[in-house]
């Protein structure tokens, strides 16, 4: 088995696969989920014993060393991490249906911030660029409160959608949950180490996939069909605005030729959706490619991808959509086979760097 340094080396270096080889890794990930006070209160009470360690990092090392020693047993680990989970869940469970209530009150969703969604990078700009003090006040009534609300909001509504689609998986009797929320891990489902990670289907994946079959950018399409049809669209907004924009306009209308062209465009986009779900590989290795530099991770992950056809800027909706969410969920975990799961091998490489793991998508489509 290896020791508790090695394993600190090589979850630091990112090289998360070789966790997926050894039984004492997996150990090491249990082990440092449950490093928080709280918990390992809660699990020198349950399994009566007491750590000598001061630290945290020396506490780690401590209870991994009892386990290679035989002195704590990896089923101990485990019904310590199922039972302080079983608390979360009861806690969380009685709060569930008013918490997915509270959600239906958003009617729209937006990042503050620039373009690439910083809003302190656009605070920053504004400083540096606004020399007059009235100037800088009326972007703070205006501007920079709107942005705020906006990102605060949208922070808040996936914030508690992942608290609830985690606590589905969570209170699987397959799963147990990586209860201190260390970073690369969520849960265990049969013990390998995973990553949830809820998005939409990516809107320049489906952008290379139609340049890919020949087919005219979705946005250009729609611009034409609203040049055609006369429908009205603000050319300075963002592109997903645009696409709201036109698309709403041509299914509000009673233009049959319109409709028959956004009909093509969908089955289109349907088609491509079919064989991105009959070969998913290509959108996992596509996935942690193109993931923000500062949220990479070479983790296991399952990734819930949501797709409204009518209208893919609206799939943020879905996120709150627990009746339709929940039965993938369960459907996917009943039929769960580690062994087929270890063959869900993705190398991929990001900042010139190659990369293995582990992952799977489990699509949820409107």
């Amino acid at each position: 088995m290896k020791t508790y340094e090695e394993w600190s080396k090589i979850f630091a270096s990112q090289d998360l696969y070789q966790f997926n080889l050894y039984e004492s890794g997996v150990l090491w990930l249990k082990i440092k989920s449950l490093i928080r006070n709280e918990i390992l209160d809660f699990m020198q009470q349950r399994l009566e014993f007491k750590l000598t360690s001061k630290t945290q990092a020396q506490k780690f090392k401590e209870i991994y060393n009892l386990v290679l020693d035989n002195k704590i047993t990896q089923q101990q680990i485990d019904f310590v991490l199922s039972q302080y989970n079983k608390d979360e869940i009861k806690a969380l469970e009685k709060d569930f249906g008013f918490i997915e209530s509270e959600l239906y009150k958003m009617d729209y969703f937006a990042w503050g911030g620039d373009s690439s969604n910083s809003l302190d990078k656009q605070i920053v700009s504004f400083v540096k660029e606004i020399y007059k003090y009235d100037d800088i006040l009326c972007k703070l009534d205006n501007d920079i409160a709107q942005n705020v609300k906006n990102y605060t909001l949208s922070s808040w509504y996936n914030n508690w959608t992942t608290i609830l689609t985690e606590h589905i998986f969570k209170s699987h009797p397959k799963v147990i949950s990586a209860v201190g929320k260390i970073k690369s891990v969520d849960f265990f489902i049969q013990n390998i180490p995973i990553d949830l990670k809820i998005t939409y289907f990516p809107k320049e994946f489906l952008k290379a996939q139609r340049k890919m079959r020949g087919l005219q950018n979705e946005l250009t399409l729609l611009k034409n069909i609203a040049k055609i049809h006369s429908f009205a669209f603000d050319k300075e907004c963002k592109e997903d605005i645009i696409k709201y924009q036109i698309t709403q306009q041509i299914l509000d209308s009673d233009d049959d030729l319109a409709i028959s062209k956004f009909d093509e465009l969908k089955r289109q986009n349907t088609e491509i959706i079919q064989s991105t779900m009959a070969n998913k590989h290509t959108l996992i290795k596509w996935l942690y490619e193109n993931q923000g530099e500062m949220r990479f991770g070479s983790e296991n992950r399952i990734f819930i991808v949501l797709i409204d056809l009518d209208d893919f800027t609206q799939a943020w909706k879905l996120k709150r959509n627990f009746k339709l969410i929940k039965p993938k969920i369960l459907d996917y975990l009943d039929s769960f086979d580690r062994t087929k799961f270890l063959k869900n091998i993705v190398e991929f490489e990001f900042n010139q760097k190659q990369y293995k793991t582990l992952a799977d998508i489990i699509f949820v489509i409107k």
